[in-house]
């Protein structure tokens, strides 16, 4: 048996390695052009405010950010979760890298319904896993068919990473909260996007553009929930 000489298995973790940092940055700059309406002054007001560190945060906001389109998402990955699990076997260690996913779209869905009632949901990941079903059963009588059921199985990353780069480009609520903020000059309606010592950085809800805020001049902050 041969094998794999060193320098090729350090490349290959090179790639990796660069491939996700790609995924990363194509991630913020999505996000970052969606919540300022693709404005490129805004865009480059918030540029500073975020890095690579921030993406796992701004993934998880980006799902809870919009309710309707993160049920949307939801509907997709839940049932691709659990197929691929349902193909993997019973849990083990080889298998806790899905599992753990399983048990994460599972948890939002489940927190997604109780709080919005979203009943939609189950009935579109429902509908989605019975096409998938159909479809694995259809490629089963036809060899050549069942290259899709083979590539899906395979490709469980990619559908779940389109999801992502879909949600980043299309959603323009910000991964953070909604805010009134009350001010000596009036009201202000927008999101803290950086909260540094003495100012804040808002991101007005109207128009979309950055403005700074003493924060001697605030009275009081509350933070709106979104709405399905």
């Amino acid at each position: 048996m041969t094998r794999q000489p060193r320098e090729s298995s350090n490349e290959h973790l090179f790639a990796k390695g660069l491939s996700a940092t790609g995924l990363a940055v194509l991630f913020l700059l999505l996000r970052l052009f969606a919540v300022t309406d693709y404005d490129w002054n805004s865009a480059f007001s918030i540029a500073g405010t975020i890095g690579v560190d921030d993406v796992v945060a701004m993934v998880v906001g980006t799902m809870m950010a919009s309710p309707v389109l993160g049920g949307v998402a939801l509907a997709l990955l839940l049932p691709t979760a659990v197929i691929h699990q349902l193909r993997l076997g019973r849990p083990s260690w080889t298998n806790a890298g899905n599992l753990t996913w399983l048990m994460t779209v599972s948890l939002f869905t489940v927190a997604l319904l109780w709080t919005y009632r979203l009943w939609w949901v189950l009935g579109a990941a429902a509908l989605i896993g019975l096409i998938l079903y159909v479809l694995f059963r259809l490629g089963r009588r036809d060899p050549e068919g069942a290259s899709f059921e083979h590539w899906f199985l395979r490709s469980s990353a990619v559908i779940v990473t389109c999801a992502a780069m879909t949600l980043a480009a299309i959603v323009q609520d910000p991964w953070v909260s909604l805010e009134h903020i009350q001010t000596k000059n009036g009201l202000i309606e927008g999101y803290v996007m950086e909260n540094p010592p003495g100012f804040l950085k808002v991101l007005t809800e109207a128009d979309r553009e950055i403005i700074i805020v003493d924060t001697a001049d605030i009275t009081g902050r509350e933070e709106i929930d979104p709405e399905p």
